[in-house]
């Protein structure tokens, strides 16, 4: 897999070899690149002569592949680290569970019911989920209520 990062080279001797400078600096950090493209030719003039040719050019380096599993402990939603439970925004569910306040048998942790909707306290600044309780959410804020 690559990853396209965009460097710009500058040579007093030409387009090429402003190029080469650019490949040059990123192998010179340790990238490892596999081919190039061309974006933008420019010159810099001073004084009516021709001083600096520069090129922008992308570049295909090797990306870094993340194991699996740690890409499994992120919130697709928010970004933020999740347990084997998951959370508010991607619950896991093992199976169904039985709602603590209906009595509903219900197979997502995401389940609603009225008497429930009347408890909520917290809704989630990222994401916009509401919950019961400020640990199920990301980013929690209270919820202010009408007296």
């Amino acid at each position: 897999m690559f990853k396209m990062i965009e460097l710009v080279g500058s040579s007093e001797k030409g387009f090429s070899e402003a190029v080469q400078e650019a490949v040059e600096k990123a192998l010179a950090s340790g990238e490892k690149a596999h081919f190039f493209e061309v974006v933008e030719q420019r010159g810099l003039i001073r004084d009516g002569r021709l001083k600096e040719f520069q090129v922008k050019i992308k570049l295909a380096i090797e990306a870094e592949e993340k194991p699996r599993e740690e890409e499994e402990n992120f919130c697709p939603t928010c970004h933020q680290p999740v347990g084997e439970e998951g959370h508010m925004c991607v619950p896991v569910t093992r199976e169904d569970k039985t709602c603590d306040w209906c009595g509903a048998l219900i197979p997502d942790e995401r389940h609603l019911c009225s008497e429930k909707i009347k408890n909520l306290s917290f809704i989630c600044n990222s994401c916009g989920r509401t919950a019961i309780r400020a640990d199920y959410l990301c980013n929690p804020v209270p919820i202010k209520k009408e007296e």
